[in-house]
C-alpha cells in the first residue's frame, strides 16, 4: 500500500482547504455550492469542476465493474465533505490518523483503528484533513450480498443483524460505529484488499471476497464489544434473520406450517410478523428469495434452467419463466447472456 504521497487531486484539495479551512467543515451538497462559498469570500481560485467524482447518488455501476462484489480504495485527504448516498454497503476504516463522518446533524469522530458501517441510501459525508490520514473505503454490493457472503450471514450477532435488516427489512439501523482499538490484523487484511483492488481488471474476485470475509470475521470475533453507536435492537433480535435463513435453506419445500413449528407462532402470526419486519408479504418474500437464488445460479453455475427451477422450489417451467421475467423483465436466458445483476 503506497499512500505516503498525496495524489494531485489531494494536493489541490489541500491547497483550497488551506485558503479557507472553515468552508470545509460544513457538509456541502455539491461542488457548485463549494464554488459559491469561495466566491462569497472573494476567492476566485477554485476550478468550476471538481478534481474528483462528486455525486449526490453513487450507484453500483459507478464502482463495481465485471460483476465484482468488493471494491477497496482510500478516501481522498482534504476532499470536501459532500453529502451523498450510496446504493451499496460501505465500511469506512480509519487505518491511520482521523476522520469525521457526518450523519444528519451529528458528526462522528473516527480515530485510528475505528470503523464505521454505512447502510445504503444513508445521506452522509466523510472528511479527513491530515497529510498522514489513511482512511480506507471498502464497498460491497448490496444486490448480491446475501449470496456472496452467505457464510457471514449464518453468524448471529449485532453486525449480521444489521446486514440482514438492511437487506430484507424496512427499518434497518442506518449506521454502526466501532470505536475499536488499533488492530494490526485488520490493517493487514484492509491492505490486502486495497492492493488487490488496485490491480483493476486483473484483481481476483475470489481473493477480494476471501479478504472481506476474514476482515468481517475478525471484526465480529474481536471488536463487537467496542460498538459505541447503535440505535438499539427491537424485541425478537435475531428471530427475523433466523427465519430468513430457514426459508433460504429450504426454498424447494418450505411451508408456513414448518415456520410455525420452528418459531412457535401461528401461521397468521408468521405472516403478520414478516409483514411488520420487512414490509413484504410472506409470498412476496418467498418469491424474492427464490428469484435472487435463481439469478445467482444462472450467473455462477452451468446448471440448466430446469435444474435451477427445481432448486428454487418451482415445479412448472412455465410458472418459473413467468415469475422470473416478472421479477427481472428478462427471461433466464437473456439474463444469463448479459450477465445481469440481482436488483433489490
Amino acid at each position: 500500500m503506497q499512500l505516503e504521497h498525496m495524489s494531485k487531486e489531494e494536493l489541490l484539495y489541500k491547497q483550497l482547504y488551506r485558503m479557507e479551512p472553515q468552508l470545509w467543515r460544513e457538509p456541502v451538497e455539491d461542488w457548485a455550492e463549494m464554488v459559491r462559498r469561495f466566491r462569497r469570500k472573494g476567492i476566485g481560485q477554485i476550478p468550476e469542476e471538481p478534481p474528483s467524482m462528486i455525486k449526490n447518488v453513487m450507484t453500483e455501476e459507478d464502482f463495481f465493474a465485471e460483476n465484482r462484489e468488493v471494491v477497496c480504495f482510500h478516501n481522498l485527504r482534504y476532499g470536501p465533505p459532500f453529502v451523498h448516498r450510496l446504493e451499496f454497503i460501505k465500511i469506512i476504516y480509519c487505518m491511520r490518523g482521523s476522520a469525521d463522518v457526518c450523519l444528519r446533524d451529528t458528526v462522528y469522530r473516527m480515530e485510528e483503528g475505528n470503523l464505521c458501517v454505512v447502510a445504503p441510501q444513508v445521506r452522509h459525508a466523510v472528511f479527513s484533513y491530515g497529510d498522514s490520514d489513511i482512511v480506507i473505503n471498502i464497498l460491497m454490493r448490496t444486490s448480491s450480498f446475501s449470496e456472496t457472503f452467505s457464510g457471514i450471514l449464518l453468524e448471529q450477532n449485532i453486525l449480521t443483524e444489521f446486514f440482514w435488516k438492511l437487506l430484507y427489512t424496512s427499518h434497518s439501523n442506518r449506521l454502526l460505529l466501532f470505536h475499536s482499538r488499533k488492530d494490526r490484523n485488520l490493517d493487514l487484511w484492509a491492505e490486502r484488499m486495497y492492493d488487490e483492488s488496485a490491480r483493476g481488471s486483473k484483481a481476483s474476485r475470489l481473493l477480494m471476497k476471501s479478504y472481506m470475509e476474514i476482515f468481517l470475521g475478525m471484526v465480529m470475533r474481536d471488536h463487537l464489544g467496542e460498538l459505541q453507536s447503535f440505535d438499539g435492537l427491537p424485541e425478537g433480535t435475531y428471530v427475523f434473520p433466523a427465519m430468513i435463513q430457514m426459508i433460504r435453506s429450504h426454498l424447494k419445500t418450505i411451508t408456513l406450517r414448518e415456520l410455525s413449528d420452528r418459531f412457535g407462532m401461528q401461521e397468521n402470526e408468521i405472516k403478520r410478523y414478516i409483514l411488520e419486519e420487512s414490509g413484504y408479504s410472506y409470498q412476496y418474500l418467498l418469491r424474492d428469495l427464490r428469484m435472487r437464488r435463481a439469478a445467482w445460479l444462472l450467473l455462477n453455475t452451468d446448471w440448466s434452467v430446469e435444474r435451477i427451477m427445481e432448486e428454487t422450489g418451482y415445479t412448472n417451467l412455465t410458472n418459473f419463466y413467468h415469475a422470473f421475467k416478472g421479477y427481472f423483465s428478462k427471461t433466464p436466458q437473456e439474463y444469463h447472456q448479459i450477465g445481469g445483476r440481482i436488483l433489490i
